[in-house]
């Protein structure tokens, strides 16, 4: 029997990007704080195609079954794009590269440099990091984390 239970209370430097306001109106939590208003950008600061595709390489670790709609102008929707994907370091939704491809969105500098680290291509992670980071970006997000039926698995 092999445990994959993780240690849901230790993530190593877990951030949550392309969050804002206007993606949960109402919401009083501290993720949803900015406005994605000052974000869109005539131009990218980054390499745009890439970004982009590294941002759709990502791990899904959270699904959610809905589409979203473009909060800045109504102009595209995306099947799932609440889902929660990550690179085992930062967590974004799922829809977050339709906003860089639509509106070329100002993203973390430290995001952009690890992305060039891992050559645009989300890095490999082990299931117990999925695990944990999907835990902690649940708990910031105000979700419910329920350990499920069984904490391990037989071999």
């Amino acid at each position: 029997m092999v445990d994959i239970t993780p240690n849901l209370n230790r993530v190593n430097r877990m951030e949550l990007i392309g969050f804002f306001r206007e993606m949960a109106p109402g919401s009083t939590l501290e993720i949803f704080r900015e406005s994605i208003q000052g974000k869109a950008r005539d131009q990218s600061a980054y390499p745009k195609a890439e970004v982009q595709a590294y941002l759709e390489s990502g791990h899904p670790i959270f699904d959610i079954m809905e589409t979203t709609l473009d909060v800045i102008e109504g102009s595209f929707r995306v099947p799932g794009g609440s889902s929660l994907v990550s690179d085992g370091r930062f967590v974004w939704r799922a829809d977050l590269s339709a906003y860089v491809e639509t509106y070329n969105i100002g993203l973390p500098p430290h995001f952009i440099s690890f992305a060039v680290e891992n050559g645009f291509s989300a890095p490999p992670a082990s299931l117990r990091n999925l695990l944990s980071v999907s835990a902690a970006a649940e708990r910031a997000l105000g979700f419910q984390v329920d350990g499920g039926a069984g904490s391990s698995v037989s071999a």
